[in-house]
């Protein structure tokens, strides 16, 4: 279903109000919805997605399973593709990735895609854990004897403690071990991932080394314990000065929710629906970077041009510097000629005519951003990315009232390459060469 399209429910669909309940009520870890529906009485339905696509599996009043799909803006062979390139290493690895979510009648494998970002996420921060060491909790020990540290102690009464001149003393010692429950739920997740799901450790190429190593490490002994654990308890619990425990944990409960076809868990206040889903938001932008990343890679090895795009960091430059330094200025995408800022720009996944309008057809609240961010960075061009409206490739450029340069830059992801040669011979591809090459001054 696409945005706004308009479907017809089955009757008994259109009038059974529970299943309708369960999708509307669809919501993220927020607790924020993920479509704007509008119902007719006549049994049509069309759902708008707020930036969000996926598979979803509900269940109507007689118990059978109706699954959704949401492709919002993007056909779903275009979102695979988009998802292949953003993860891959390589072509290989994108045919691979494509050939695993080849669309089946049934349509099951397109979730399966869903959940090898979160895969690979998960086998990185084990491999933290291990370097880095896993969560030690306090335990108490009682032991009985007659040293309580390093003194022993004498009776003056012993004649009340049966005769014994030294009376044997029970005492608590405190000390720490990696035997816990939550060292238990990141490993057990692992395991679950070799019984249920190795096909996804081959195709995602994370191998089994680092889980192998933290079963070893750890004396694992599976547990698979079936009472709820809150994960909000565990993430309590995980040491404030090591994120990827926390990390971790929230990862094992994704894969282990998907293994187990039920939601990542909700903060609450609704019905867990089984689904899985993926922000359109962050894709669009993870495609966008990676697609100039392969590009400034050709132009570093054909043109000796030494550009780097990269994700702004946190807190790398500041819009506020007195008293103290505040609101920080973090572009989508800077890009870097000979280690210095020559552009920035933000990835916007929307529809937009003209960003230069005000209202609905407008986005000038992102050209006021870009135009904030060439300052702060002290850049004479900005850009912004948006999903192309025309099917193709395209950028236009704008002289601001300061002199700096505005890029409006509109990449078509429907162009679906198989090799590296079909890459370099595209048109988006060439659009985009001449679009760095602007932004570089160099046009040879």
């Amino acid at each position: 279903m696409h945005e706004w399209e308009e479907k017809r429910l089955p009757e008994d669909l259109a009038n059974d109000m529970e299943f309708l309940k369960k999708l509307a009520n669809l919501s993220d870890m927020k607790g924020e919805r993920f479509f704007d529906i509008t119902l007719k009485l006549d049994g049509g339905i069309a759902i708008k997605a707020r930036g969000y696509v996926g598979v979803f599996t509900l269940r109507d009043s007689k118990g059978r399973s109706v699954v959704l799909v949401v492709e919002p803006k993007i056909g779903v062979r275009n979102l695979i593709w988009m998802l292949a390139l953003s993860e891959a290493r390589n072509f290989k690895e994108l045919r691979e990735i494509e050939s695993l979510v080849s669309i089946p009648a049934d349509r099951e494998s397109i979730i399966d895609l869903l959940v090898i970002g979160v895969v690979k996420k998960y086998v990185e921060k084990l491999s933290e854990a291990l370097a880095y060491g896993f969560v030690e909790q306090p335990s108490i020990k009682l032991e009985d004897g007659v040293v309580v540290r390093g003194r022993i102690i004498g009776s003056l009464v012993p004649r009340t403690l049966f005769g014994s001149a030294t009376p044997r003393v029970a005492y608590e010692e405190l000390y720490y071990i990696i035997d816990n429950p939550i060292n238990q739920y990141i490993l057990d997740t692992g395991y679950m991932l070799h019984l249920k799901a190795s096909y996804i450790l081959s195709i995602a190429e994370v191998g089994s080394t680092a889980i192998f190593k933290a079963f070893l490490d750890l004396d694992y002994v599976p547990s698979f314990r079936a009472e709820n654990i809150s994960i909000r308890e565990f993430l309590s619990e995980a040491p404030l000065d090591r994120p990827y425990i926390r990390e971790l944990i929230r990862l094992a409960a994704i894969i282990r929710k998907w293994l187990e076809c039920k939601q990542p868990p909700y903060l609450g206040g609704f019905e867990s629906i089984p689904a899985l889903y993926i922000n359109l938001n962050n894709l669009f932008e993870s495609f966008a970077r990676k697609m100039l990343l392969i590009i400034t890679g050709w132009l570093r090895r054909v043109k000796g041009i030494n550009m780097v795009v990269r994700k702004a960091r946190r807190q790398e430059k500041a819009l506020v510097v007195s008293p103290r330094t505040r609101a920080f200025l973090e572009p989508d995408i800077v890009i870097e000629v000979n280690g210095r800022p020559v552009a920035v720009g933000d990835v916007k996944y929307k529809l937009v005519k003209d960003p230069l309008k005000s209202g609905l057809d407008g986005d000038r609240d992102s050209v006021n951003q870009i135009y904030t961010y060439t300052h702060g960075w002290d850049v004479n061009k900005g850009f912004l990315i948006y999903p192309s409206i025309e099917n193709e490739t395209t950028y236009a450029s704008y002289t601001l009232k300061n002199g700096k340069k505005l890029y409006i830059v509109r990449i078509y992801a429907g162009e679906v390459v198989k090799t590296s040669r079909e890459l370099l011979s595209s048109e988006t591809r060439n659009k985009l060469v001449k679009f760095l090459s602007e932004l570089t001054g160099d046009l040879g």
